[in-house]
């Protein structure tokens, strides 16, 4: 009988399990994709602006190396308002598994008054300072003189960037992630769409060429932030934000910004990391090809991290609202799944980049040399993409428990002591490899990073944070 007795149990435990794998992947599935149809347009907005630039009339390397370079000024933004987004996502995500909605249109109203303070200081900064910001890029004469025009047009637009932002973070945490997705939508249609009329004179407007590019930009976010404003004060999701909440609490705000402020050092930090290697890039090829080549492959890329980052947002709030519930077995199956779908669709892309790189890199430019280098740099990078997905999809795992502070230190370190050094040493002092040598270095430590987030997640620890 006692062989008999787990024969029988072995069937019924199955069985008792499928229906949870599968109410975990519909949930994945109904988080992820509206945030995945949101990436799918982020990554036609910046396939948008790099084919514009690289089919401009006149020195099209150097507008394509200085929309590629102002897409870091971007992407810093986001990086530190997304610490207030990070506290926030994780607090509200456990106030709504625990059905605690008061906390969580608290945490709501505090986030958005930190937005909107931090978007009108980074404004002014970004205004005043935009000159010597572009000479420490160490773009070309001409190169520089693109990125100027965009950086002055795009501070007008930073306030609402940084509201709609960290209205996204507060509706995902709720478990909404519709909303954003079909508010990112709008605002990227409305980008794409001035960005093509402003830059070649369609529909009635003026032709603005290079400058329509920043302005189509600008006019998106301003659409944007004014949209997730209004959605909030009517209220989706089950949180609302009441207008007597946006005034400063300091508790819940130093709640909030506990757990951000990790994930904000971090960004910080590994932004300027990032940056650091683009001014290499710059500074080492005063023809701009590189810098176009890296930021096309880039874009290109993005197809593949699109899925990953979707499935980080959704991985996210699954983990954090299971943690909420008191069911750290249950999270801990949502980030393996999460990472076997998402995962799973990263290392495909990887195969196509190594295998067809050349189609796409023809596509995006018309310059021989410049495709012919991005299509080396998509090749390297499609070798590591299953490590990639590791890096997103299991530091989105541990940044929805509130684990914020590990997941800091293992990107950090891995950015700062092989990207960047990596990156320093073998550009500057080997002189070895020129674009794809920087790429090799770029490789091994994204699949590096993977491991590393992927042991923490191992550790455990992340499911006894208290936030």
């Amino acid at each position: 009988m006692s062989q008999v007795v787990p024969a029988r149990a072995a069937p019924v435990s199955l069985t008792a399990a499928a229906p949870v794998e599968r109410g975990l992947l519909r949930q994945l599935l109904w988080l992820a994709l509206p945030v995945l149809a949101e990436h799918v347009l982020h990554m036609v907005v910046g396939l948008t602006d790099t084919y514009l630039a690289n089919h401009l009339p006149g020195d099209a390397a150097a507008a394509t190396a200085a929309v590629g370079t102002v897409s870091y000024v971007l992407w810093f933004t986001g990086l530190m308002v997304g610490a207030i987004g990070t506290g926030s996502t994780a607090i509200i995500a456990r106030a709504v598994g625990a059905r605690h909605r008061r906390l969580a249109n608290s945490v709501c109203g505090q986030s958005v008054t930190a937005a909107a303070a931090f978007g009108v200081l980074l404004a002014a900064l970004i205004y005043v300072a935009a000159e010597p910001i572009v000479k420490l890029t160490g773009l070309s004469p001409a190169a520089q003189g693109f990125a100027l025009t965009y950086l002055r047009m795009l501070a007008v637009s930073l306030p609402f960037s940084t509201i709609m932002f960290v209205a996204n973070a507060c509706l995902r945490g709720a478990g909404d992630t519709v909303t954003p997705a079909i508010a990112m939508i709008v605002v990227d249609v409305v980008n794409v769409a001035f960005s093509f009329a402003l830059t070649y004179g369609w529909w009635g407007f003026p032709e603005m060429g290079f400058a329509g590019i920043a302005a189509g930009t600008v006019i998106a976010y301003i659409v944007g932030g004014v949209i997730q404003f209004v959605v909030l004060v009517v209220g989706r999701g089950g949180i609302r934000l009441h207008l007597h909440r946006l005034r400063p609490h300091w508790h819940t705000m130093r709640r909030v910004l506990r757990i951000g402020i990790p994930s904000g050092a971090e960004g910080l930090l590994a932004w300027l990391a990032q940056f650091s290697i683009v001014i290499v890039i710059n500074t080492l090829d005063p023809t701009s090809a590189w810098a176009a080549a890296h930021m096309n492959a880039i874009r290109i890329e993005s197809i593949s991290y699109m899925v990953g980052f979707a499935v980080a947002t959704a991985v996210a709030t699954m983990v954090g609202q299971r943690l909420g519930r008191g069911d750290p077995r249950g999270a801990e199956r949502a980030a393996y799944l999460s990472y076997a779908a998402g995962g799973g669709f990263m290392t495909f892309c990887g195969l196509l980049f190594v295998l067809f790189p050349h189609g796409p890199a023809d596509w995006i430019s018309a310059d021989a040399r410049i495709a012919e280098l991005t299509a080396t740099c998509l090749r390297i990078a499609g070798f590591v993409q299953c490590g990639f997905a590791a890096a997103a999809i299991f530091s989105g795992a541990l940044r929805g428990a509130g684990d914020t502070f590990a997941t800091m230190l293992i990107n950090l370190a891995s950015v700062i002591f092989v990207r960047l050094a990596g990156v320093l040493v073998v550009a500057l002092w080997l002189g070895w490899g020129g674009l794809a040598g920087i790429w090799i270095v770029l490789a091994v430590e994204l699949f590096l990073r993977g491991v590393l987030v992927y042991g923490r997640f191992l550790h455990g620890g992340w499911k006894h944070v208290q936030v």
